[in-house]
């Protein structure tokens, strides 16, 4: 094993009087809305500046886990998330209005490296690894094909989170799924194609990483098995 980095990284877990029934990524985006109008001065809550939008991968993401809210921060973002007034915060969810009572932290930092064997991980979430315009070419593909694609598109998507989260992978990266099928996922209205599964790669990814489309929306979850 060879280690590359490690990234800070924070993971805070939002708990009130008792957990909420839905959909783990309708309330992920609605936790998403009401931490941003929470802490409306807060850039690394928002997408936006004065100057237009952000494009950027985010490096605060919002997760939904047992009716409770995780919201995970990395980098310079680890350490705003544990200089905020969490506790008895007033959220509005939807039609459903909280007040967190417990906030559990986890502080750290996220190791990355390079394996000399494949490592196992699974999707806690989908992984949205499509665009309109990839989608249409992916639907006329043959399955050994759209295999193909999704094995490209994942190397792809856990290369750009590395680069956006500075982590140099300067290795060869291999990466492919052992088990794939198909999910649909909902982005600013959009119906995607996401994809839940299991998959194999020769980088290290720590608890917590995320990759894809819309990661902040609670997407692309990855967890080691």
């Amino acid at each position: 094993m060879y280690f590359i980095t490690k990234i800070p990284q924070t993971i805070v877990e939002l708990r009130w009087e008792s957990p909420l029934p839905g959909s783990a990524d309708l309330r992920a985006r609605q936790l998403r809305g009401a931490i941003a109008h929470a802490f409306p001065e807060n850039n690394c809550f928002h997408q936006h500046t004065e100057t237009g939008v952000l494009y950027r991968y985010p490096q605060i993401q919002y997760r939904w886990r047992n009716g409770y809210g995780i919201v995970v921060g990395w980098n310079e973002s680890a350490e705003t998330l544990l200089n905020l007034p969490w506790l008895d915060l007033p959220l509005q969810l939807g039609k459903d209005t909280v007040c967190v009572n417990d906030v559990p932290l986890k502080i750290g930092h996220a190791q990355f490296g390079n394996s000399e064997r494949l490592l196992f991980y699974h999707f806690v979430t989908p992984i949205s690894l499509f665009n309109q315009e990839n989608y249409k070419k992916y639907i006329r593909m043959d399955e050994m094909a759209q295999r193909d694609e999704q094995n490209r598109l994942l190397i792809a998507q856990i290369l750009i989170a590395l680069r956006e989260l500075g982590v140099d992978f300067t290795a060869q990266l291999y990466a492919a799924f052992t088990q794939a099928s198909a999910n649909t996922t909902f982005y600013k209205e959009e119906k995607l194609m996401g994809i839940m599964g299991k998959f194999v790669t020769n980088a290290l990814l720590p608890s917590g990483f995320a990759m894809g489309r819309a990661v902040s929306h609670g997407y692309g979850w990855v967890e080691p098995i």
